[in-house]
């Protein structure tokens, strides 16, 4: 006699349900587009969202006349972000091609952004260009197979395995023989590179952009380090040597320090961030203006000091850091501050004149220099009355990488030029 069939409840593998889950977290979210710079924009945000972006000083954010409204203004980081349930981009205005010559110098990530393993999408964001570049990288890094290294343990085990921890032995396991308490080298995956590569492969997923082939790149990757342990949400990121062992690792290392180097954004306790990778284009400007000045300026003579800490009165109360100082001699020779401002109306702020006039009467300097990161291409001249001649630069950020550097190192040489100059300014008003 037949029996009747037994039905047996279903379960969907884990892998297969983790999966479904990721999939309904990339499902349609609402999305806002932005564009750098932008003066003045009324944009539909909520509470939470304005609130976020209020406190990551992504823009001066203030509530608009119409309810459920804000008025976003001065947008000043680039990149995206996901902030309950909204993803919102932020375009630069300097190509991205170019951005990330700028992040390379900023974040010291050595040659990588001259390399042509970077892949370039002008449909992408610069996030998703990330993405896409690190998927390139650690598939070329694995490609010759996981990274094995020796890692040191202390563990406790039923057999003795290399040094022996007799104090701990007696402190722990008061007289028993078993576990012994021992410290051991271990030949494995769970490497710190490893641990990088994973965790910044893992926060590239929860971007609900990254899809099509960067995505299933990612998960390949990411099966293949399966045995690697992804490091603790909110440590410090620790830093790896690039050698001869891990070489092939070099690339991908570096731009996993870049997509973790955001990591603050979403370990926040109460942030309702999901993923996100933001820039402050002031930083990677000066970063980038001012490390190239210091080698051409040193490459010429004397010393140039970045941030240069001193103070303006004799009283010592009036502190002061401008942003370049050249020392020749032992002396002051020329003072230079980096602003990544752009012309508002034909014309810079006041303060920066005013803060670099204060900084040439403290170092006794008849001639200053502002360089800003966009406007006209001839230098503009201000002859300070009883005072300092202010040359007013700008750069052109939209040049190729090699004409930027070449166009920073022309400025290095008038800089020097300048500081040689009799006095030229003017004691008579008008």
């Amino acid at each position: 006699m037949p029996t009747a069939p037994t039905w047996r409840r279903r379960t969907v593998c884990r892998p297969f349900a983790g999966r479904l889950r990721e999939l309904a977290q990339k499902s349609p979210m609402e999305r806002l587009d932005l564009a750098e710079g932008s003066r003045l924009l009324s944009v539909p945000l909520s509470h939470a969202v304005a609130a976020e972006l209020t406190r990551l000083d992504v823009a001066t954010i203030v509530p608009s006349r119409e309810s459920g409204s804000f008025d976003l203004s001065n947008i000043r980081k680039v990149g995206a972000v996901v902030v309950d349930g909204t993803i919102i981009r932020i375009r630069p205005k300097t190509p991205v091609r170019r951005l990330f010559a700028l992040l390379g110098y900023s974040r010291r990530l050595d040659d990588l952004w001259r390399s042509d393993d970077i892949a370039f999408d002008a449909e992408h964001d610069l996030y998703s260009t990330i993405a896409q570049s690190f998927a390139r990288a650690l598939a070329t890094a694995l490609g010759g197979g996981v990274l094995r290294g020796y890692v040191t343990r202390d563990e406790a085990l039923p057999l003795v395995r290399g040094r022996w921890r007799i104090t701990d032995q007696i402190t722990r396991r008061a007289g028993q023989a078993l576990p012994v308490e021992v410290t051991y080298d271990d030949f494995v995956e769970d490497i710190l590179e490893n641990r990088i590569v994973k965790s910044a492969t893992l926060r590239l997923l929860r971007y609900p952009e990254i899809r099509g082939a960067t995505e299933l790149s990612l998960r390949r990757s990411l099966r293949l380090l399966d045995e690697v342990t992804p490091l603790p949400a909110g440590v410090a990121l620790p830093t790896v040597r690039v050698g001869r062992s891990n070489q092939r690792y070099g690339n991908a290392l570096d731009l996993a320090r870049l997509v973790l180097s955001n990591s603050s954004l979403e370990h926040r306790e109460g942030s309702s961030i999901g993923s996100g990778f933001l820039v402050d284009l002031w930083t990677v400007f000066e970063d980038f203006v001012g490390a190239e000045l210091v080698g051409a300026l040193s490459a010429i003579g004397g010393v140039a000091d970045l941030q240069h800490k001193d103070v303006l009165d004799r009283a010592s109360r009036i502190r002061i850091a401008p942003d370049l100082v050249w020392v020749v001699s032992g002396a002051v020779a020329a003072c230079i501050d980096l602003k990544y401002k752009i012309e508002h109306h034909g014309a810079y702020p006041n303060a920066d004149l005013y803060q670099l006039v204060a900084y040439c009467t403290r170092y006794g300097l008849n001639v200053g220099h502002l360089v800003y990161a966009s406007g006209e291409a001839e230098p503009r001249r201000i002859d300070i009355i009883n005072g300092p001649t202010i040359y007013q630069h700008a750069l052109d950020l939209d040049l190729p990488h090699a004409e930027l550097v070449a166009q920073v190192h022309a400025l290095a040489a008038v800089i020097a030029y300048d500081a040689r100059l009799p006095d030229v300014s003017s004691a008579s008003a008008g």
